[in-house]
């Protein structure tokens, strides 16, 4: 005889089911390095607060430490996206003519959509699942801009399935464990001076070209990654929380193409053809702790730090099937990034028996060696001043924030045989407004 299902596990197999369908969704961005830290509105303000997961959680904590996801009982769906506007702008001088340039990225909307189900197994074992990003980047900018020899467009898309198991211990302390498995995309687009490799004029001059090559490498992978989780209620007023997220190292597969003025064509018609690649590129581990005080009975005042392992992104190197140019199947760039901290602070204030405002702070480290510095990733170290409301009920949660981002000018450093000139990137921040929703069962 056949038994229907019950109407918790209804609702959990139909909630994976809209997770999987939101994570098609596409998700970039820009950030410190190439790293993500938007997982919820909530934690958007207040990120060490989800990271120590202290007093009414939400299942947006898995994204920073499902350990916390003890505190959540039964059956819990949560959606949510952050829309992030960057803006930036490039300054530079031509190395041969001494004219000031400016260069800006081309204004769009980013959307990071993310979405969680934390499921309530007995009394001592939860089981999670998330769908979110961690990593992505948009620089665009005019295919004709001054540094297009440099790159005039680097986009990386990702998106993980992370199924998590956490174990409630005792009262005090809970553990997790779980996988992120990560869909990683990664396009590069860059114009190449084939008037200037050829000596018909001085190469990598910025000035316009009839003969520019342009030149796009798109390529993605799936490897998983380890999430692992701590939750321990020192006391009943101050609760700790640590995570780590392993690194992952994805070998790119994917397809180098060129598009040749004709005359290029007709003169070089063995040179700049289609072809595979493969290149290799670190996602790296990320450590998180975070600390959460009940000062009252209506204020919470947190503190976090997120260590991450950038050095691991010392050059990227791409290998070309066949030759695009005689004796040349290789492309290579020098990064040495070093690693780099985030340190947030925030505060949560019950108004009432539903509503709470939140406050936060972060200050956000660039990875990037000023030496090796280029058009890829915008701006340096940033300042995040966010502001969130929250109301929660019985059986519904809703978050919204806002975020504004101030990112710190840097200097630029002439690499001409890598297209890259004498100047520095300014002006650069960003807004973000995100939503979140979040049904209980």
């Amino acid at each position: 005889m056949e038994h229907d299902p019950s109407p918790r596990a209804s609702a959990l197999l139909s909630s994976l089911a809209a997770v999987a369908l939101a994570a098609l969704l596409p998700s970039a961005a820009q950030a410190a390095g190439f790293a993500l830290e938007e997982g919820s509105a909530r934690g958007n303000v207040n990120p060490a607060s989800l990271m120590s997961g202290a007093g009414a959680t939400e299942p947006g904590a898995l994204y920073f430490n499902p350990a916390a996801i003890t505190a959540l009982p039964g059956t819990q769906v949560e959606f949510g996206v952050s829309c992030i506007r960057p803006e930036a702008e490039v300054l530079a001088v031509n190395p041969y003519t001494g004219e000031r340039l400016v260069g800006k990225a081309h204004r769009k909307v980013w959307t990071l959509p993310s979405a969680y189900v934390t499921h309530q197994l007995n009394d001592s074992l939860w089981f999670g699942f998330g769908a979110f990003t961690r990593y992505g980047l948009g620089a665009n900018f005019p295919r004709t801009w001054a540094g297009r020899y440099g790159n005039y467009k680097a986009e990386i898309l990702s998106m993980d399935f992370a199924p998590q198991l956490a174990w409630k211990v005792n009262d005090r302390l809970s553990l997790a464990v779980g996988l992120s498995i990560r869909y990683f995309d990664i396009e590069l687009a860059q114009r190449l001076d084939a008037a200037g490799m050829t000596g018909l004029r001085n190469y990598n001059d910025p000035s316009p070209s009839p003969f520019d090559v342009d030149q796009d490498l798109h390529g993605d992978d799936v490897h998983p990654a380890l999430d692992l989780g701590l939750q321990w209620k020192i006391t009943d007023d101050l609760t700790f929380g640590a995570a780590y997220h392993s690194r992952i190292q994805f070998k790119v597969r994917g397809d180098a193409t060129w598009r040749k003025p004709p005359a290029v064509a007709a003169m070089a018609p063995g040179a700049f053809n289609d072809t595979p690649f493969t290149a290799r590129n670190w996602n790296p581990d990320k450590f998180m702790a975070g600390l959460t005080w009940q000062a009252t009975e209506r204020l919470a005042l947190s503190g976090g730090l997120t260590f991450t392992t950038w050095h691991l992104y010392d050059d990227l190197l791409i290998k070309l099937e066949d030759e695009m140019l005689p004796g040349r199947s290789e492309l290579a760039s020098q990064k040495k990034w070093h690693d780099a901290w985030r340190a947030s602070v925030g505060a949560d204030y019950a108004l009432d028996e539903h509503w709470t405002a939140r406050a936060g702070y972060t200050w956000d480290q660039s990875p990037i060696n000023g030496a090796y510095a280029d058009y890829l990733v915008p701006g340096d170290n940033r300042s995040i001043f966010a502001l969130g409301l929250g109301w929660s009920g019985e059986d519904w949660a809703f978050e919204c924030s806002y975020f504004y981002e101030y990112v710190e000018d840097y200097r630029v450093h002439a690499r001409v045989r890598n297209g890259v000139y004498s100047g520095k990137y300014q002006n650069a921040d960003g807004h973000c407004v995100a939503f979140s929703a979040t049904r209980r069962f």
